[in-house]
């Protein structure tokens, strides 16, 4: 439920922008300098509501911290990513002061996006790592292994280069704040490249499958709907880019972008356990073996 929450919070991250209520609220923790909480217009009532969800999504997040600390019998591997969690949402919640502090600056807006990604990549792993069984992904064939890792990173660059987009674009959540100065066509089309690539990547490992029975028999159903939320967010993305970036088609690619990141990690952490995964844990849990 706490990965649920990140994402309905990642959506109602892009409702604030894209009804321009960045700056409803133009101060932290304070709404303004006279209220610490005020809904007297839409755009503060907006800002306001999108502050309160997360500090209720933020309370679990703790809990779940907790939990991982006090379960018995100890499920191992669970601690690190349940901690992660916490601490990426906390650190979110500190950039989206900083970026209200900041007039939104684009850099700002992006890292909550992107923290967003990482808060949900923690919440994944705890999902896996809570489960009475564990898949064994040393069945599968190294390059399937490797194929796994190339299309989570794709993914994650595509992301990356969305919220350049998303920073040189007209919805920045306030009409004269700053944006990148890039020119939109030229980085609406290297997003545009990463996305192609990623799709190329995972029709790679379609017919790597094919010759990977057991990995075909855990994953298939996963890159299947990978691949098909990976097209339609490519449709969404041309639509919207050759009809003048209307918000309802920005708020479906924001929804479609967080699902995309959902589907890969189930498709890196509850089917191949990749490396990736193995490298954040053996980084994260150094520091928590001695509790």
């Amino acid at each position: 439920m706490t990965t649920v929450g990140i994402c309905v919070l990642v959506v109602a991250g892009g409702v604030v922008r894209l009804t321009g209520s960045g700056l409803g609220c133009d101060d932290w923790p304070s709404c303004n300098a006279e209220r610490f909480v005020d809904v007297s217009s839409g755009h503060t009532a907006i800002e306001q509501a999108n502050r309160l969800l997360s500090g209720v999504i933020g309370l679990p997040t703790l809990l779940l911290a907790v939990a991982a600390f006090r379960q018995q019998p100890r499920r191992p591997g669970l601690r690190w990513p349940a901690v992660g969690v916490f601490l990426s949402v906390f650190a979110n919640g500190v950039v989206g002061g900083i970026a209200v502090r900041a007039d939104l600056h684009p850099v700002l807006v992006q890292s909550h996006f992107l923290l967003a990604m990482v808060s949900i990549t923690f919440g994944m792993i705890a999902i896996r790592r809570s489960a009475e069984t564990q898949p064994d992904a040393a069945r599968f064939e190294t390059r399937t292994r490797q194929l796994g890792t190339v299309v989570a990173v794709l993914t994650a660059a595509a992301l990356a280069t969305g919220t350049v987009v998303t920073g040189t674009g007209p919805h920045a959540g306030e009409e004269d704040v700053r944006r990148f100065g890039f020119d939109i066509s030229h980085v609406a089309r290297i997003h545009s490249v990463t996305v192609i690539i990623a799709l190329v990547a995972a029709g790679a490992l379609a017919r790597q499958l094919r010759s990977d029975k057991p990995a075909q028999r855990r994953l298939s159903g996963t890159l299947s709907a990978w691949i098909f939320v990976g097209l339609l967010q490519g449709g969404v993305g041309y639509t919207q880019y050759f009809n003048g970036v209307p918000e309802v088609l920005v708020g479906v690619h924001i929804a479609l972008a967080t699902a995309l990141w959902v589907v890969t990690m189930q498709l890196v952490i509850f089917g191949c356990t990749l490396e990736i995964a193995k490298l954040a844990r053996e980084v994260a849990v150094a520091p928590l073996a001695s509790v």
